[in-house]
């Protein structure tokens, strides 16, 4: 009997044995993964936004992601962008409209006849609210604020007419916003010294100062194209050029056909005619091309952050690509960031294969999310020509209000869905550019904001971690994986409220993370600065 219970109690012993044996086998199991994956987000090389050089730097297959159908649903009349529907286009005409405002007071002060097409200062009230003192009172002799609605002229009347709401925006940047920045950068400017230098040191470049029929058939502003070199295939041009590309430094590369609804119909580079234009002929392919900003300084937006690090790498691919292009024969045209555009850049993206729209606006990569930055150059050089591609963005979105949430602005719609949306004639998530404009000039450091860009849950390091959840949301039906990847943002990634990234005191001018030790003055400079997020 105590032979059997000894027996019992070593077989007892071994199974408890076993069970705690295999109970830290696979807590060293976890240990370990969860190990791996600390190393490889502290891994430097998946910081910078997976740049390499080579066949290897357009890691996504892109032909298993290609769907039926346009770029766009079409929804009525499509028409080309106008200087005034853009809040950055409409500067240049409030600015006149201002200039002409002060110059009919100033008329009418010193007696003189009122100009035509300009409101009489008689027609407008006697006392309006000055926004510049507390409860006082000025007349609009003064000029100092926005002009009245009755004193702008065509297109900006109409325009407003239809869009108060607007008006309002552009009013308050005018009269508040711009005015209040001064006084910040009075204050806190030194304490975002290291990022506006970051910033500055890109920033080199020469804007194209003749028209596409002269600029576009010369190499480097000298000398003539010369006779097309000609190709074995489309296929084989498209081949190289996306080669060429990589080795330019571009991430990612994308071809596509022009579309003249998506060109600006306003301010024709090195053209003097400053309105209206007809789309250049031998616009005929766009090479779309892009790089990934990087991480770590990306990551601090909207006050410590910059886009002009992707702004100069992606300009730079441009203009070589641009060079080699006419090198080969072919007439072409850089658009890029430090350049300027003559097109829009999002839907040619869409249209070129490289990813879909955001609910934020911008277009969301299976390789870098949003955090990426875009050129172009047409040409008419016969290439082969890629697909619009859907990897589970639209649905995803429709989940996601992360950017929404964040948004110090209010500037992103928080829909269910896009169907109610319409933009000159297509469908597509829109977001209100005035008010987002109105933000970035409140915002320090880098002129900008960026924040919808790095809080996407696309917008992740390119470790296992992410990659494996990013390649599963692609291929599930059941919408679970959007709400994983949104659950995990939320509960993972801290961030500040929406309105602690405003200026103070309404904020703090928070940051998404806390910018690279290289960019705090703290760490580097031997002067006193005030830090806004210490009320200072």
């Amino acid at each position: 009997m105590a032979e059997k219970s000894k027996k019992d109690g070593e077989a007892h012993s071994r199974r408890e044995f076993l069970k705690i044996g295999g109970a830290v086998a696979a807590g060293l199991q976890v240990g370990a993964v969860a190990g791996a994956g600390m190393a490889a987000g502290k891994d430097p090389s998946t910081h910078t936004g997976w740049q390499h050089l080579g066949d290897n730097t357009q890691f996504v297959d892109r032909s298993k992601l290609i769907r039926k159908g346009p770029a766009y649903e079409i929804t009525g009349e499509t028409i080309r962008p106008r200087r005034y529907e853009s809040a950055f286009g409409r500067q240049r005409l409030i600015a006149r409209d201002m200039t002409q405002y002060r110059e009919m007071i100033n008329s009418f002060d010193a007696g003189e006849d009122r100009q035509e097409g300009i409101g009489n200062p008689s027609d407008l009230p006697e006392r309006e609210t000055s926004p510049e003192t507390s409860g006082g009172v000025r007349s609009p002799r003064d000029a100092k604020g926005f002009p009245p609605l009755e004193t702008f002229t065509e297109p900006m009347l109409s325009y407003y007419k239809a869009r108060p709401d607007l008006y309002d925006l552009d009013k308050l940047r005018v009269e508040e916003i711009m005015p209040k920045k001064r006084k910040d950068q009075e204050k806190y400017e030194e304490f975002y010294t290291l990022i506006n230098a970051w910033s500055d040191s890109w920033s080199t470049h020469e804007r194209i100062t003749e028209p596409p029929e002269v600029s576009d058939f010369k190499i480097e502003g000298r000398r003539k194209i010369g006779k097309p070199m000609p190709f074995k295939s489309p296929e084989l041009a498209s081949k190289l050029i996306k080669k060429v590309a990589h080795h330019f430094g571009a991430s990612m590369v994308g071809i596509t056909t022009i579309e003249p609804d998506w060109c600006y119909n306003y301010d024709l580079r090195g053209s003097k005619n400053r309105e209206s234009y007809e789309v250049p002929k031998h616009w005929k392919y766009v090479i779309a091309f892009g790089v990934p900003h990087q991480w770590e300084q990306v990551n601090s937006n909207p006050n410590s952050g910059t886009s002009y690090d992707a702004y100069a790498r992606i300009s730079i691919a441009a203009r070589r690509m641009e060079t080699f292009v006419k090198s080969l024969g072919y007439p072409a045209r850089r658009h890029s960031p430090m350049d300027g555009y003559d097109l829009i850049a999002v839907p040619y993206l869409v249209k070129a294969g490289l990813g879909e729209q955001g609910r934020h606006g911008i277009v969301i990569t299976p390789e870098t999310g949003s955090n990426f930055r875009v050129a172009f150059v047409t040409t008419n050089l016969e290439m082969e020509i890629d697909q619009p591609i859907e990897f589970g963005v639209k649905e995803f979105c429709e989940h996601c209000q992360i950017c929404a949430d964040i948004c110090p602005s209010g500037s992103i719609s928080k829909a269910d869905n896009n169907e109610e949306m319409n933009t000159r004639g297509y469908r597509h998530w829109e977001i209100n550019q005035t008010s987002c404009y109105n933000f970035w000039m409140q915002s320090m450091g880098g002129m900008g904001c960026r924040l919808c860009l790095i809080a996407c849950p696309y917008s992740r390091k390119s470790n296992w971690v992410h990659t494996g959840v990013r390649k599963l949301d692609t291929h599930d039906p059941t919408g679970l994986m959007d709400n994983v990847m949104t659950s995990m943002q939320k509960r993972l990634f801290d961030a500040p409220e929406a309105h602690e990234y405003l200026p103070p005191p309404d904020g703090r001018f928070a940051n998404y993370r806390e910018a690279p030790e290289w960019l705090q003055v703290k760490n580097y400079l031997d002067i006193e600065t005030s830090d806004p997020s210490l009320g200072e």
